[in-house]
């Protein structure tokens, strides 16, 4: 009777030490993991090729890139190819049109049309999350099955913004993919298959008097003079916490009193004009005087000139300012503005879509986003100099 292997652990695998010479531990069922001399350990499974009748080795993966669990999931299925009549090598040494290739050659024509820091967050949401268990295989034999295990994973963490942001990713890659293959993520109802995130809002700060001793407290902000101005500039121009930080000099139009900002640094990939009031351009002209000609950026990077502020250094500042983030962060300013201005249509007398286009937010109905072409630059000047005056007048809010 052959002797039945007693299946291996995460604890003796992590045990197995190298030796001078490879060797072998088996999990049972002709599943092993292989220990070279370097220390790396890669899963194999030992068969009978159904085409030439002698016994073969795969690769199924390096540990701990591929866990236990799933070198046993693939061992599985491999089995059911050999039962089928199919040599998993033979299928492995034809030409393949690699997930891993495939994903990482769209990211790089993404990356000349979108913002590198973001598609390098998405180049390590792959590495983390889906290469290690659909990268290596042909693109078109992954099934929505393989996509919808791979995702769980990640919302079994708990980590339900990532499985839609990778979800989203995932249907991008195979639309870039058309031409080799079928879009089988377009076949997944995200809706009936994943939990949804909740709507993340930012914290922000609405009551009148309480928006009163933030303002002021920013203005005699004590750290670092362009953090002070960059806090000034967010909360008047509402702008995204990112448009602020990257602001550059040539985006800047004192004259005609606009900043200009092209499609590919917003978010919403649309080119962005946003009139300036009174007050910024003053802050501005003031600030130029002193920091033009140290950085392309209006708020550069501390150690960095050719970099634009850190991404913490706003927040740090309302932190130190003594406001905590269940209270308000950069990003607040933006609701802040966009609950105040509808709060007073009456006084300011602009609509709900001047509001919107100010905070640069794309018109939800998709015929009318296409045709309104209408700058409205001029009730859009209107509404970002009532909110400097709103912020700058406290005796009208005692």
């Amino acid at each position: 009777m052959p002797k039945i292997s007693k299946p291996l652990t995460d604890k003796e695998i992590k045990s197995f030490k190298p030796s001078d010479k490879p060797y072998r531990k088996s999990d049972g069922k002709n599943l092993s993991i292989k220990i070279l001399p370097t220390g790396k350990k890669f899963f194999e499974l030992e068969y009978k090729s159904p085409t030439t009748e002698k016994m073969r080795r795969i690769s199924l993966g390096e540990y701990p890139l591929i866990s236990l669990s799933d070198a046993r999931d693939k061992a599985i299925d491999l089995r059911k190819d050999i039962k089928n009549h199919i040599d998993p090598l033979d299928t492995k040494n034809r030409v393949k049109d690699i997930f891993r290739d495939i994903a990482l050659n769209f990211l790089d024509i993404k990356s000349s049309v979108n913002l590198a820091k973001n598609v390098t967050k998405e180049k390590r949401r792959l590495e983390i999350y889906v290469f290690p268990y659909i990268g290596d295989m042909d693109i078109k034999s992954i099934t929505p099955t393989h996509v919808i295990e791979t995702l769980k994973k990640i919302e079994a963490a708990g980590k339900l913004e990532t499985t839609k942001r990778i979800f989203m990713l995932l249907n991008q890659i195979y639309k870039s993919a058309n031409h080799i293959t079928h879009n089988i993520i377009a076949d997944i109802n995200y809706k009936y298959t994943f939990k949804s995130p909740t709507p993340k809002n930012f914290t922000t700060i609405t009551d009148k008097k309480e928006i009163i001793n933030l303002y002021k407290s920013i203005k005699s902000y004590s750290g670092a003079y362009e953090t002070k101005i960059a806090l000034v500039i967010a909360i008047n121009t509402a702008l995204r916490p990112f448009n602020v930080r990257a602001l550059k000099w040539e985006q800047i139009d004192l004259t005609n009193k606009l900043i200009s900002i092209k499609a590919k640094d917003m978010k919403m990939k649309k080119d962005f004009v946003l009139p300036m009031s009174k007050q910024v351009v003053a802050y501005i002209k003031e600030y130029k005087k002193i920091m033009q000609g140290r950085s392309e950026f209006l708020f550069a990077n501390s150690l960095y000139k050719d970099r634009c502020m850190s991404e913490n250094t706003l927040n740090t500042a309302l932190r130190r300012l003594g406001y905590g983030k269940d209270e308000i962060v950069s990003h607040g300013f933006r609701a802040m503005f966009s609950t105040l201005a509808h709060e007073h249509m009456s006084e300011h007398k602009q609509a709900s879509m001047i509001i919107e286009k100010c905070l640069a937010h794309c018109d939800k109905n998709v015929v009318r986003s296409i045709y309104n072409r209408a700058e409205n630059i001029s009730e859009m000047r209107k509404l970002m100099q009532w909110w400097s005056d709103f912020l700058e007048d406290y005796q009208t809010w005692q």
